[in-house]
Formats: structure tokens, sequence, C-alpha cells
């Protein structure tokens, strides 16, 4: 981690965990000339993403998984820094990201708030269109500007105050295998459909027999995503599928999240 002995404002990056040994020193590693100090909060894993995040010194923290927004948000809230830098973990920094924040840094910046553009890597090819790019996403702020909303999934950092853009990118390599994204898929869901119920809606017969082809008209061709070749056409056909999942989901809720039963409290 950089050198915590200067005067200069200090970075916290910030991320949350589960079982991400295989992307969590390539992650933690890209970051770790930039960040003074890393916070973690874990949802329980059983692999050695606890010895990782030892590895680089970091603040590891557990506690059940009530949501994307509330498990970032207790990130933020142990965060020391002046600033706060949120990544996942499958995530990796870009020098040029690197350079370009230790500069807002060191200059104290003129903004609250910083959106990044990410690259999104599909089974190991960038995605340039599909709806995918450009995907800007705030991630950079002064500690005390921002939070995390409260959604289950789809969450996002709130932050007041004026909010600029970074030149440099962030690489995202959601995705790495067809394993990968039906896992990660039917985990959204779920999450998306206890998301919608909780905000009142209802399930739908239409939306199951209608949205799964719009999306993937959307994404194939309005979002020009014939142009990513074969992981195009794959991609819109399963987030096609992903679609259908979600609402009919809403027609069998879960209970109970078996995964983070046995999770003790934040420690």
């Amino acid at each position: 981690m950089s050198d915590t002995s200067t005067l200069e404002p200090r970075l916290s990056l910030c991320l949350i965990t589960y079982n991400e040994e295989r992307n969590l020193d390539e992650c933690l590693s890209s970051f770790a000339s930039l960040a003074d100090e890393i916070v973690i909060i874990d949802s329980g894993s059983k692999d050695r993403t606890p010895e990782i995040a030892k590895k680089y010194e970091a603040r590891f923290y557990t506690a059940p998984f009530e949501g994307f927004g509330r498990q970032k948000q207790r990130a933020l809230d142990r965060a020391s820094g002046s600033w706060i830098l949120i990544v996942d973990a499958d995530e990796r920094a870009t020098p040029s990201l690197l350079e370009e924040i230790r500069t807002i840094i060191k200059n104290e910046g003129s903004l609250d708030g910083y959106e990044i553009n990410r690259t999104n890597f599909f089974l190991g090819k960038p995605i340039l269109h599909s709806g995918w790019a450009p995907d800007y996403l705030l991630r950079l702020f002064r500690n005390g500007a921002g939070r995390c909303s409260d959604n289950l999934v789809h969450e996002e950092i709130l932050v007041k105050g004026k909010i600029g853009r970074l030149n440099a990118t962030l690489h995202h390599y959601t995705y790495r295998t067809m394993e990968d994204y039906l896992k990660k898929s039917a985990r959204y869901a779920s999450l998306s459909a206890k998301e919608k119920r909780k905000k009142g809606a209802h399930p739908s017969l239409m939306k199951v027999l209608l949205d799964p082809p719009f999306v993937f008209f959307k994404m194939y061709v309005m979002k020009q995503g014939f142009r990513d070749g074969r992981e195009g056409l794959f991609l819109a056909i399963l987030y096609g599928f992903y679609t259908a999942i979600k609402y009919i989901w809403m027609y069998y809720p879960d209970k109970t999240d078996d995964r983070n039963l046995s999770v003790p409290p934040l420690t």
C-alpha cells in the first residue's frame, strides 16, 4: 500500500467479498500502490479470501449478506481515508487510472465525486457495444459526501455535490466462463425479484413473455451487439434468458438465504 506517513489526503479502497480467492489477489495487487488502507466486508467466505486479504493488511470484517447495497455501505462506514474508491473483486486498475486518481488526491480535486468508465470483458473478450459500453459508474468520492443505495442488487453510489468523469478506464473481468455467468445470473435474478417485490411489483405473465425478446433485440440490434461478434450474440441471448428467470422468480419468492444463516454479525 502507499506511504501513509505523508500529509497528503489518504485513500480507502473498499470492496465486498464472498469466496473470491480467484479474483482478490489480482484485484488488490493492481490497487495496492494507490490505497492507504483496504476495507473488506466479507459474507463468510469458505476459501482463501481471508488469507489473501491478510496478505495486503486489509481491515477485514465479516457480516451477513443483506443485499449488495447494505454490504457496500458497511465498508464505506469503516473507511477512514479522505477519499474512497469502491471496487469489485473482479475489477483491475489500469496504470493510467492509478495515475489519474493520484493526481486528483494530491491536488485535493475540484469535485466531490468521479465516475469511472469500465471496460467489461465477457468470456475473455472486451465488449464494446451491446449496451455494455460506455459503462460509467460513480466509484471515487470524498469520504462523507457519498453513500451506497439500499438496493439488494444493482446498487449505486449517491454523492452530494459536483460530479465529474475520469479519462482512464477500469477493467472488469466479469463472466470469465459460462459457469460464472450461470451462477451469477441466478443470484442476481433472485435478488432482483426480491427487490421488485419489496417495491410492490407483482408477477406478470406479459413481462415473462414480452420482455426477454425485447432485451435481446435491444442489446443485439439497437445497441449494436452484432458488432461484438459471437460473444455479442451469446450475451444478448443470455440476458434475454436472465430477464425471463427474473420475472418467473417473482412467482416463487425465497423464504431465506441459506448461504448466510451461519454468518456471524459484523466483527
